[in-house]
């Protein structure tokens, strides 16, 4: 779980812009190096769902999500995937993404690379797959060529393109998720990836993000006073919504505009 609570952490602390210490990146590294599963950990994982160790391509070979009592976590910006393809895929482009991010010089993490690029070139999901929650899982791919591939453009529209038609047809309302795509995820990957393309699906939208950033979104506490987990990460959403937005003419000093919680109906809002 420690691998699992340090990957949110420093997603988190990006999405936030908030400083993210040497220190703090040399401990991410170890603790993740350190935990690359056993092969029979993988093999077992494979077999459980219903995969031909041999053979397969769709899970992972060296990431597998930790246990948390038969209860899926979320992911990086609160998302609660449905399948184990999504699940297991997010964590582990995710924790490899981050590797990179931090030690590219490192001969283990660029392995893990290079045969995880070679696995994805083998998936549906890497090959803009429009079914269920493989679409989903496709952004954690484009999450993880923006990192490590940026140049290979022609990979990285493959997946953007379809992507990019779904949301450019996304509705009204808060749309945390949309057409079983969480936006926020999404948004992140176009940041991530900060192209002439990317900038102008988000120009095209950007009244409807606007809007959505202004709205009050409920932080966690009901009006029945529970707690509701999802909701929780309605503050994140707002800060991936205003990165997006300043990958646009005009709005890159985008941290002028305050995302605060309310005293009065303790919602977050932006002053946008």
């Amino acid at each position: 779980m420690e691998k699992y609570k340090i990957l949110m952490e420093i997603n988190k602390k990006a999405i936030f812009a908030e400083e993210i210490s040497d220190a703090e990146k040399e401990k991410a590294v170890s603790v993740l190096l350190n935990g690359v599963c056993h092969k029979e950990e993988i093999l077992k994982y494979k077999k459980r769902m219903k995969a031909d160790p041999k053979t397969d391509t769709i899970y992972p070979d060296y990431y597998i999500p930790p246990y948390n009592g038969n209860k899926k976590l979320r992911l990086i910006q609160g998302y609660l995937p449905k399948t184990n393809i999504l699940y297991a895929n997010h964590y582990e482009l995710e924790v490899i993404r981050l590797l990179f991010m931090f030690a590219s010089d490192n001969e283990k993490v660029n392995e893990m690379v290079e045969s995880t690029l070679q696995r994805l070139k083998n998936t549906c999901f890497g090959n803009s797959c429009t079914q269920g929650e493989c679409v989903a899982t496709g952004i954690s791919v484009l999450r993880f060529l923006a990192a490590v591939r940026p140049d290979d453009s022609e990979w990285i529209d493959k997946l953007l393109n379809p992507l990019g038609d779904m949301f450019l047809s996304f509705g009204s309302g808060q749309a945390a998720v949309q057409k079983g795509i969480p936006l926020s995820y999404l948004l992140m990957a176009f940041t991530d990836i900060n192209s002439e393309k990317t900038r102008y699906l988000i120009t095209q939208k950007k009244e409807w993000l606007l809007d959505l950033l202004r709205r009050g979104w409920i932080t966690g506490k009901l009006s029945n006073g529970k707690i509701s987990e999802g909701d929780s990460y309605n503050l994140m959403g707002k800060y991936i919504i205003r990165n997006a937005i300043g990958t646009l003419s005009g709005y890159e000093d985008v941290s002028k505009y305050e995302i605060y919680v309310s005293s009065k109906d303790e919602r977050c809002y932006c002053n946008i």
